[in-house]
């Protein structure tokens, strides 16, 4: 018979399951890891590749400020400064070990890298090259936009 009124119900206890039935290992196979490890890598990879060396072509374009901080970096990696080309060009007796550093090209002077410098932040950007929406100008903006050129 059921018990009755607010008595709590038995405890069932389930009988213990053996180690050799309990799940052993959740983790991916060996295969499947190195696969996801290779997808990240080429995806990585490729957006690095789009960043960096993708001919986007003469125009400026959203990636222009990444590229040129990295050859900014680069540059200041593989050459010295003025100050520390004198501390490596002489000797503790004041003799001098290696030549004078090359004159920089008329060339190479304006571009670093092949890379023009930037001018603008995005802001003054926008306000020498105003964007305009519609297909009409009014007689006033006509003349305004022909002294910002």
């Amino acid at each position: 018979m059921p018990p009755r009124g607010n008595a709590p119900p038995p405890k069932i206890v389930p009988p213990p399951v053996p180690p050799s039935q309990l799940p052993q290992h959740f983790a991916p196979t060996p295969l499947s890891r190195a696969g996801q490890i290779a997808t990240f890598a080429l995806s990585a990879g490729i957006a690095a590749y789009g960043v960096l060396f993708y001919d986007y072509g003469e125009q400026e374009h959203c990636f222009m400020p990444v590229r040129r901080w990295v050859d900014q970096h680069t540059a200041s990696f593989f050459t010295l400064t003025p100050s520390e080309r004198r501390y490596v060009s002489y000797s503790s007796t004041g003799v001098p070990i290696a030549g004078p550093a090359p004159a920089p090209t008329p060339a190479a002077e304006g571009e670093v890298h092949g890379v023009k410098p930037d001018t603008h932040t995005p802001f003054e950007y926008f306000k020498e090259h105003p964007v305009r929406f519609g297909g009409k100008e009014k007689e006033g903006e006509k003349e305004a936009g022909s002294r910002m050129v």
